[in-house]
């Protein structure tokens, strides 16, 4: 009876073990996106542009952010990062919450969280996952503003290159060309 309950406790522990995320090896990752109404699904026609800077901390559960906008012709009104890939609409998973809403023009926002949306249907339910999803290349940061209120300017998170990716090594996007 004991031998069959301890064979059953060890049996769930490993299944746990073995359905968990993978962890990231080392520390931090920082992950670049360039906003355009381009990359809007569909393309906005904007002059606004940007850029997005985000550093996940696998050891801390924290997602830190610095998004840089230009030429925002009417308010911002929200900004987050999105599950989604290129080209494709998709659900907010962290929302940066800025203080500065209805400004246009130039501006920077900055900020850090530990929360995030859950999205079990897309394999997110913790912020391990959340933060794979991000190394990864499936997210995207999308600023909205009030003229454009489903995204005024958007883009792909991604490391610079593969080797960056502490999570799984793989580079999906790179910087567009000047």
């Amino acid at each position: 009876m004991r031998r069959t309950l301890l064979y059953g406790l060890m049996t769930a522990l490993l299944a746990v073990g073995a359905t968990s995320a993978p962890q990231a090896q080392g520390g931090t990752q920082t992950l670049t996106a360039y906003l355009t109404g381009g990359g809007e699904t569909p393309a906005v026609n904007t002059g606004a542009y940007g850029k997005a800077v985000i550093t996940i901390n696998p050891g801390t559960g924290e997602v830190t952010w610095t998004v840089d906008v230009f030429n925002l012709p009417t308010g911002l009104i929200a900004s987050h990062i999105h599950v989604g890939s290129p080209q494709a609409a998709g659900p907010v998973m962290i929302n940066f919450a800025p203080t500065n809403l209805t400004q246009s023009g130039p501006f920077r926002f900055t900020g850090s969280t530990t929360n995030f949306v859950s999205l079990p249907d897309k394999g997110i339910r913790s912020m391990q996952e959340a933060m794979i999803a991000i190394a990864s290349g499936n997210t995207y940061v999308n600023v909205h503003s009030q003229a454009n209120p489903g995204g005024e300017i958007r883009g792909q998170l991604c490391p610079s290159k593969a080797g960056d990716n502490a999570f799984n090594g793989i580079a999906l996007c790179s910087p567009p060309t000047q």
